[in-house]
């Protein structure tokens, strides 16, 4: 038999291994190929990797910390106010908009019972958990099932993600940028939406397919994993755009002809939400109805960037506290995404410029600055950009700071969520 060893150099070189004849002098009918066993030898190998276990580790660790710190609360919560059997694991992250996408997932956005506004969330997360729930054979589910399934799909997609933002970090810069990456993306400040049945988690982990595709030369499939991001969020758009510029600027510099390519990858990537508005359109016969469900359940319209500054400021000082808060939360975290962002232009990193800067600008265009903090949770360029200071001795303390401050962060967002006060 061969060595494990030998088994490994085998599988990457693609080489077909023979076993030795198990009977000496039994020449060579007593050759027979061993190929599902190079096979499995191979997924215990890619297991067994740091590329796995590092990210899988992480991400379990910072969820159960997550989910932990959050029943804590909430049962200190409902103890003290004479509620403690209410207290369920199933529901302790149900909150705002996850009521919306159990619904649509439940009725649809077309119906008697579906609601005017529902049309904002876009279907990628919701269709999700009704395709996962078909596939363990429960076609027609009852609400608390489509929690669950919300949930799931959540969970499974967030630890993609930490897998992927492993990846693409080891694949610029190595080992310890990985880590700090992984790291910085499961313990963000706005990480819990990464554990609550939202959509975050699934279109980062499209996105980083994408993105990683894209870095590999792979524009097909990251304009095939694009499309399941602008399927999923309308920051799918500013997606696009990034990995359009990636492509282009990737092949530019090698020489190669670049402007197919890049408008292949958007157009396809585009496809998603191509499909999303175009169904609205037939079911309401309005071209933006999306427009009119942002405007009408969340007062979203486009503004001038100093107006939209404006608002965001004159909410700080209007109750009550809790929007305060989250309206300077906001407004700290665009003037980080800025800063961000300047940075990566000065290291010409065009393409995660591109994707970093339009979504600033379209947040920092509407009526106030609402939830552009928690789009930090999906601004994974800035999660590794902020990364890459652990290699620099006069910089790790960026490193240090930034993980102290989102944990502490992170832990007051939780608390606050779970016991249904709005946050970002």
């Amino acid at each position: 038999m061969t060595s494990s060893a030998e088994d490994g150099r085998a599988q990457l070189t693609g080489t077909r291994t023979l076993e030795r004849p198990a009977v000496a002098g039994s020449g060579i009918a007593g050759l027979r190929p061993a190929g599902p066993r190079w096979l499995w030898s191979w997924l215990l190998g890619r297991l067994q990797s740091r590329a796995v276990v590092v990210p899988v580790a992480l991400w379990a660790v910072a969820h159960a910390l997550i989910f932990g710190w959050a029943l804590c609360v909430r049962a200190v919560v409902l103890v003290a106010s004479g509620h403690a059997a209410a207290l369920s694991p199933v529901t302790l992250f149900f909150r705002w908009d996850s009521l919306y996408f159990a619904s649509i997932a439940e009725h649809g956005y077309v119906g008697p019972e579906s609601g005017p506004t529902w049309a904002a969330f876009f279907p990628g997360f919701p269709a999700s958990a009704r395709v996962a729930l078909a596939m363990v054979g429960v076609p027609h589910p009852d609400p608390e099932q489509i929690v669950i399934a919300l949930e799931a799909v959540a969970a499974v997609a967030s630890l993609v993600a930490a897998l992927l933002v492993w990846r693409l970090a080891h694949h610029r810069y190595g080992d310890r940028v990985a880590v700090a990456a992984t790291l910085l993306f499961v313990l963000g400040p706005y990480a819990l939406f990464l554990v609550a049945p939202y959509s975050e988690a699934l279109f980062v982990a499209f996105a980083l397919g994408a993105w990683l595709c894209a870095e590999r030369g792979r524009w097909l499939s990251a304009g095939l994993l694009a499309a399941g991001a602008s399927f999923t969020r309308i920051d799918g758009l500013f997606l696009i755009a990034g990995l359009a510029v990636l492509v282009a600027v990737r092949l530019r510099a090698r020489g190669e002809p670049y402007l197919l390519k890049a408008l292949g990858t958007a157009t396809i990537g585009g496809a998603g939400i191509g499909v999303y508005w175009a169904a609205l359109w037939a079911w309401t016969g309005n071209p933006a109805a999306w427009f009119v469900a942002q405007h009408l359940g969340w007062h979203r319209a486009l503004n001038w960037p100093w107006v939209s500054l404006g608002n965001t400021v004159a909410f700080i000082f209007v109750p009550p506290a809790q929007h305060q808060l989250q309206n300077a939360a906001d407004l700290v975290f665009a003037a980080l995404i800025v800063t961000g962002l300047v940075v990566l232009i000065r290291r010409r990193q065009w393409g995660a410029a591109a994707y970093v800067g339009l979504t600033a600008v379209a947040m920092m265009t509407s009526t106030t600055y609402l939830s552009i903090a928690r789009a930090s949770a999906i601004l994974f360029p800035l999660t590794i950009l902020a990364a890459t200071t652990v290699t620099d001795p006069r910089r790790r303390w960026i490193f240090a700071t930034v993980l102290g401050a989102g944990l502490v962060l992170l832990a007051v967002n939780t608390a606050l969520f779970v016991n249904g006060v709005w946050v970002d």
